[in-house]
């Protein structure tokens, strides 16, 4: 009977064990299944079944390129539980951005129409600083990669009062010109991510997207209200680095370039509308470096 129940435990054991098997993976990308009994910041400690003897070991973190548990009783001398593997990515984000096409024609143009050159600099200067924000959901396919889908918002704005010279060799005039630019973007994204060996909390993720990009520019020219909109394919490169606060949310800074320019462009004066194409030294350049902070849910 004592050999019974011995057996007994003795295959209860090691059937626990098989189930709740983790795995290290180390810098020379080599998989060790084990379970993870205590992590802290210099080694990772674990257990080996081979045949029938269970064999305790550790790892030292600098070898360790990435590891995995699904025993949430792990020690964790950080204080801190590994972040777990997730199917589904959410993140939320908002910052700044840059215009980053030229505005040298733009500035001449309204030189030549009266505008101090400082006024048209500052103008300009005023324009191509803005803000925006940005949600994406990602499914992983993989530890590694995954898909999903973007969206991006992005404002610019500047206004002056200044003289214009309309040019007819009598009248000088006063008023406003001023602009609201808005951008909407959307588009299907294909992502990866990685976590960094030295320390589990940080994560570097990437994307690159593509989908299309929506135009609305709300223009004031000697007080006279003109809209322009339009729409163009556009894409999207995004890095980022992620500080996981909780094993499922993650702060992070991003940066990223996107990349759209209008060939075609719709002017409503309120009394009309036309609709141009434009030549390809006219494309409206709406590119722009994009600078981020936000926060990430997995699941």
């Amino acid at each position: 009977m004592n050999i019974k129940a011995i057996l007994t435990i003795t295959f209860i054991s090691v059937a626990v064990f098989v189930k709740a098997q983790d795995r290290i993976i180390t810098s020379q990308n080599d998989t060790i299944n084990c379970k993870i009994s205590k992590v802290n910041s210099s080694n990772i400690f674990f257990t080996i079944k081979t045949g029938n003897v269970l064999t305790k070991g550790k790892i030292e973190r600098e070898k360790v390129l990435n590891y995995y548990s699904d025993n949430t009783t792990v020690e964790n001398d950080s204080g801190f539980y590994l972040p777990e593997s997730s199917r589904w990515r959410l993140g939320l984000t908002g910052g700044f951005n840059y215009l980053t096409a030229s505005s040298s024609k733009a500035e001449t143009a309204m030189i030549q129409q009266g505008i101090s050159k400082e006024n048209a600099e500052s103008y300009y200067d005023n324009l191509k600083p803005g803000i925006g924000a940005g949600a994406d959901l990602h499914y992983m396919i993989t530890k590694m990669y995954g898909i999903g889908l973007v969206y991006k918002f992005y404002q610019n704005n500047s206004k002056i009062e200044s003289f214009f010279n309309p040019n007819d060799g009598l009248n000088l005039m006063f008023g406003q010109m001023s602009e609201k630019i808005y951008v909407n973007y959307a588009g299907v994204s294909f992502y990866s991510e990685q976590f960094l060996k030295a320390n589990p909390r940080l994560k570097l993720s990437s994307y690159y997207s593509m989908g299309m990009a929506f135009y609305r520019d709300e223009a004031v020219i000697v007080n006279s209200p003109f809209l322009l909109t339009g729409k163009a394919f556009a894409t999207n490169l995004d890095l980022g680095l992620e500080y996981f606060v909780f094993p499922r949310i993650s702060a992070g800074i991003n940066v990223s370039y996107f990349l759209s320019s209008l060939k075609k462009i719709t002017l409503n004066d309120g009394n009309s509308t036309i609709t141009k194409k434009l030549e390809k030294e006219e494309f409206e350049n709406i590119s722009r470096l994009d600078l981020s902070f936000g926060i990430r849910f997995y699941r």
